[in-house]
C-alpha cells in the first residue's frame, strides 16, 4: 500500500476478505505511539467501504415498489 497512490482504487479492487485484513492491519497501526503518515486517511476510506460492501441492499434492488 505505500506505493500506491490511489487508495480508493486500491480499497475498491480488494476482495472483501482482504479489505478486512486491511482494516485490521490499519487499525492496529494506528494503535502504536507513531502510525504511519496517512494511516488515517486509508483507515477511513477502507472502513467506509468495507461498510458499503456489509450493508443490506436497498428494497429496490429486491423489485419492491
Amino acid at each position: 500500500m505505500k506505493h500506491s497512490t490511489d487508495p480508493e482504487t486500491t480499497l475498491t479492487a480488494a476482495s472483501t476478505d482482504e479489505l478486512s485484513i486491511i482494516v485490521d492491519a490499519l487499525y492496529r497501526n494506528l494503535d502504536t505511539p507513531a502510525p504511519v503518515f496517512g494511516a488515517q486517511d486509508w483507515y477511513d476510506l477502507a472502513t467506509e467501504e468495507l461498510a458499503r460492501r456489509s450493508a443490506p441492499l436497498s428494497p429496490d434492488a429486491y423489485g419492491a415498489a
